[in-house]
């Protein structure tokens, strides 16, 4: 069975590793707590997004990886999820037990980026499958 992950990578980012020593946040932004919408595959979302967008990439074969900036981590979300009615519209959601564990696990990541990433600093999105 073939597997799909995408990450941010923040290794440039002193706050963060700061945060990180700490124990605040894990050593990567995982997006693969969500399913790729429309049974896609990340690597080949990731390489979507940046030919559509105009992002040099990386392509290794099995992994995808693209510099990118905060606001471009925030764009790539949004294009994967925004129109996905099973993030963005409350009679589709997916839930557990009564919550939307789906759409609120998406809130909290885009809050992430929105608040703990730095807008001058260059992060590293990364799909790989195996």
């Amino acid at each position: 069975m073939t597997e799909y992950n995408c990450w941010v990578t923040y290794e440039n980012d002193k706050a963060l590793q700061a945060k990180i020593k700490k124990g605040q946040f894990g050593e990567s932004v995982p997006l693969t707590h969500f399913p790729a919408p429309s049974g896609g595959c990340w690597p080949g979302l990731l390489k979507q997004w940046c030919e559509k967008r105009g992002i040099d990439f990386v392509d290794e074969g099995l992994i995808i990886r693209a510099k990118v900036k905060k606001d471009q981590i925030i764009d790539f979300i949004e294009f994967v999820y925004g129109n996905d009615p099973s993030y963005t519209d409350p009679a589709k959601m997916l839930t557990w037990k009564g919550k939307a564990y789906l759409a609120s696990s998406l809130t909290n990541l885009r809050a992430f980026a929105a608040q703990q990433l730095n807008p001058r600093l260059w992060y590293e999105l990364n799909a790989d499958e195996f």
